[in-house]
């Protein structure tokens, strides 16, 4: 069983293996370490990864620090670079999020206003000339706008929700 444990304390990328036949944990790190950094990896080693193992249930056990391997500084360069394109990827991500919202806000305003003046403008025809054809008219727009808000709003509503009472027998709400 081999595992690669990366310690962020101290950028420090440990690679431990476990054979069962010798029931032996060793482990390998990618650079020099000092005597507090040792101290914790071992520990973490034998308080967490041994207990995945064999290692505490079987006697002899060994528990062996093998140094430095060059090929581990390769791989903790690797995983440097996919947690920088990983949080890349998520800050692209919020930032999308962020637009979308940004514009589904501006649009559900801009068809808010849209809605509130085919409401004027229909009061206004109702109270001067009352013509069928320009009411019709006003009732189709104000069914599309209405549309056109909740695609772009997290509030749906209905045409018969937004129109006045005085006006709701004009356009057959």
């Amino acid at each position: 069983m081999k595992e690669l444990l990366y310690f962020s304390f101290s950028d420090l990328l440990v690679k431990v293996e476990y054979n069962k036949e010798a029931n032996s944990l060793k482990y390998l790190v990618h650079r020099e370490i000092n005597i507090n950094e040792r101290i914790m990896v071992e520990q973490y080693i034998l308080s967490h990864f041994a207990l995945k193992t064999e290692y505490y249930r079987r006697r002899p056990a060994l528990f062996m620090y093998l140094g430095v391997e060059k090929k581990l500084f390769r791989d903790l360069n690797l995983l440097h670079l996919k947690n920088t394109l990983k949080s890349l990827l998520d800050r692209d991500k919020k930032i999308k999020e962020q637009v979308k919202k940004l514009i589904n806000q501006s649009l559900s305003n801009y068809y808010f206003e849209q809605i509130g003046d085919a409401i004027l403008a229909l009061r206004q025809e109702v109270n001067t000339n009352c013509r069928a054809e320009f009411i019709d008219e006003s009732r189709d727009k104000m069914a599309k706008l209405v549309e056109a808000y909740n695609l772009y709003s997290d509030r749906k509503v209905k045409l018969e929700e937004i129109i006045p009472q005085e006006l709701k027998s004009y356009i057959n709400v």
